[in-house]
C-alpha cells in the first residue's frame, strides 16, 4: 500500500497534470496570440486558487482499465446540494497513467456524451443478466424524449447539463432494473418516482404507472405512507422505493422532517 507522503506525491501529481491538460484545451481554443491570453486569463489564472483547491470527490471504474473521477472544492464535498458548486471530471488509464480527458461540470460535450452513452457509465450492468435491461435515455426511445423534454424546458442550458452531470459518477446498485421502470412499459411521473435509488418528494396523492401499450390505460397505482392518508397535509413528506428486480414487489418508506415514525408499505400486484 502506498505511504502518506507516496499518496500526496502521486495526488498533487495529478492535479498538475490536469491542470496542464486543461490549459492546454483553453490554449488551443483561439488562433489568435491576444485572444488567447485574454481566454487564458478568464478561463484559468483568474480561477487559479479554485484549481489548487481541488480534492477528489468521486471515483467509478468505467472500466477495467478506466477511473471516472470528479473533483471539486473542499466545501462542496460537503454541501447537500453541489449544482452550484464548481466540479471537474477526469477520466484516468490505470494501465497507462494517461489522464484520458478532462471537463468541467458544463461541459456540453461531457453532456453529449451522458446523453448518447449513458449506459457506459453503468460499470456493474453486465454483471447480472437482468442488469441488462435497464432502461436509460441511451437506450430507451421514450426515456430520451423525456430528457429531451425537459432540456428544452429549463430555463438555463448550463444549469441543466450540470443537474445533468451531478449524478455522475454513478453509484454501484443506485439504478434499478425492475421492468416496472422500462419507459417501453409504463409512463409515470419521474419528478415523483424512477429507477435511480435516492429520496423523493412524496405527495398525498397515488402515483399512477400508465401501460404504454394501451395509452391512457391505469395499470397500477402506488401510495406511500398510510393508507387512510395523512393528517397534517402541511408536513414536508419524502419517500424512497425498493423494488424488486424481477418480481412483481416493491417497498415504500415514507419519512417527516419532525422525527415522526417512518411509514413502511409492501406494494405488491394481485
Amino acid at each position: 500500500s502506498y505511504q502518506p507522503s507516496a499518496r500526496r506525491f502521486f495526488f498533487e501529481w495529478f492535479k498538475a497534470a490536469v491542470t496542464f491538460l486543461h490549459i492546454s484545451r483553453i490554449w488551443n481554443e483561439e488562433d489568435d496570440p491576444t485572444m488567447r491570453m485574454q481566454c487564458l486569463k478568464k478561463k484559468f489564472y483568474f480561477h487559479f486558487q479554485d484549481y489548487a483547491d481541488l480534492v477528489i470527490w468521486k471515483v467509478q471504474f468505467l472500466d477495467r482499465h478506466h477511473l471516472l473521477i470528479k473533483f471539486g472544492s473542499v466545501d462542496g464535498g460537503v454541501a447537500r446540494n453541489t449544482d452550484n458548486h464548481p466540479a471537474f471530471f477526469a477520466v484516468y488509464n490505470m494501465e497507462t497513467t494517461e489522464i484520458i480527458s478532462f471537463y468541467q461540470n458544463s461541459a456540453d460535450e461531457l453532456y453529449t456524451l451522458f446523453e448518447l452513452f449513458c449506459d457506459h457509465f453503468h460499470s456493474s450492468s453486465k454483471n447480472s443478466y437482468y442488469m441488462n435491461f435497464l432502461s436509460t435515455h441511451s437506450n430507451n426511445i421514450h426515456a430520451l424524449e423525456q430528457l429531451r423534454c425537459n432540456k428544452n424546458k429549463a430555463s438555463s442550458l448550463p444549469q441543466f447539463v450540470k443537474k445533468m452531470l451531478s449524478t455522475l459518477p454513478f453509484n454501484c446498485q443506485s439504478q434499478s432494473p425492475s421492468p416496472y421502470f422500462d419507459h417501453s412499459l409504463f409512463r409515470y411521473d419521474d419528478k415523483l418516482i424512477s429507477a435511480t435509488d435516492r429520496h423523493r418528494q412524496s405527495t398525498d396523492h397515488p402515483i399512477k404507472f400508465i401501460s404504454r401499450r394501451q395509452p391512457n390505460i391505469l395499470k397500477f397505482k402506488i401510495k406511500p405512507g398510510p393508507e387512510s392518508g395523512n393528517a397534517d397535509t402541511r408536513t414536508k413528506k419524502i419517500s424512497s422505493f425498493l423494488f424488486h428486480p424481477i418480481l412483481p414487489l416493491a417497498i415504500s418508506v415514507q419519512q417527516t422532517l419532525f422525527l415522526q415514525p417512518a411509514v413502511v408499505n409492501i406494494h405488491f400486484r394481485r
